[in-house]
């Protein structure tokens, strides 16, 4: 990918974004600090990118969005720019909604196939009990991916939902101000911290969910907007406030005396750590090659 351009971060890029489209230039606009990166595949694109724009600018190139331009901003458009822009965040989440009906039987006693080869422990069932097979002995038949993919099992349309909605909004920050390798790092690192510790604290059990993950993932966007200011992430403090405050919350007990179900507080607080982890390792390293690129 080529820069090419940075432009002020007041700027609404909208339109001309709409029309690199409609002159076929393939392009991503990420939010890095106070500005705006619009990258391109090759030099091509970016001379013909810095010449529209300069004419953009100059207001040699009038855009507006009459009624042909709102119907290439349709919901279509948005969907296939989004996913050319964060193809990792959006990637999760279609994996994660496709794999949403493994769960749905369990209620009627369905917990075999998929259910049973996504949680965290082998188990069987004999009658109406559940006989888990400890960690250990599951990682020592090479079921090594059961460490992971809990995070793909959801109880329930709103869990999915409200997961999937925290995940976009954080992950698509992450990926356009990082990237998508770090960002599946990180994905893979959060669920790890937080399938580890559930497991850990309660003992076997049935849990699943993106929760731990959204969590990892907002620690890391605290870490690296705190320490790295110039380049905030641009989420809201009141949103690390909501999500922290909702972790003390599913600790106080509040929700089960309520009657909203039983939350894997230690997974989400595994998530949490895992990702605020990542995301120191991550600035270090980040502040270390700034440090050897201004000697």
């Amino acid at each position: 990918m080529i820069l090419a351009l940075q432009i002020d971060r007041e700027v609404d890029l909208a339109l001309f974004s709409s029309f690199l489209y409609q002159q076929s230039i393939r392009h991503r606009i990420n939010e890095a600090g106070d500005l705006q990166e619009l990258w391109v595949a090759d030099d091509v694109d970016a001379q013909r990118v810095r010449a529209y724009y300069a004419a953009f600018s100059q207001g040699e190139l009038s855009l507006q969005a009459g009624p042909a331009a709102r119907r290439r901003s349709s919901l279509l458009q948005n969907l296939l720019n989004a996913v050319w822009r964060v193809p990792v965040t959006f990637g999760l989440i279609v994996l994660t909604a496709l794999l949403f009906p493994v769960t749905l039987g369990i209620d009627d006693g369905d917990v075999d196939g998929w259910f049973e080869a996504l949680s965290l422990l082998q188990f069987s069932v004999v009658g109406n009990k559940v006989y888990f097979v400890d960690l250990p002995m599951t990682l020592a038949s090479g079921e090594y991916w059961r460490l992971l993919t809990p995070m793909f099992l959801h109880f329930g349309i709103l869990h999915l939902v409200f997961n999937m909605l925290w995940f976009w909004e954080i992950g698509r920050r992450i990926e356009q101000v990082n990237n998508g390798l770090l960002l599946l790092l990180l994905v893979l690192v959060s669920s790890l911290g937080s399938n580890l510790l559930q497991y850990a604290m309660t003992g076997p059990g049935f849990f699943g969910g993106m929760s731990g993950v959204v969590f990892g993932l907002l620690a890391y966007s605290l870490v690296w907007s705190r320490l790295l200011p110039s380049r905030d992430m641009g989420l809201a403090n009141s949103i690390y406030i909501f999500m922290l405050g909702f972790l003390v919350f599913g600790f106080s007990g509040l929700f089960d005396l309520l009657g909203l179900g039983n939350l894997a507080n230690w997974a989400h607080l595994g998530g949490l750590l895992a990702g605020g982890g990542f995301g120191l390792l991550v600035v270090a390293g980040v502040k270390l090659r700034d440090a050897g690129q201004s000697r």
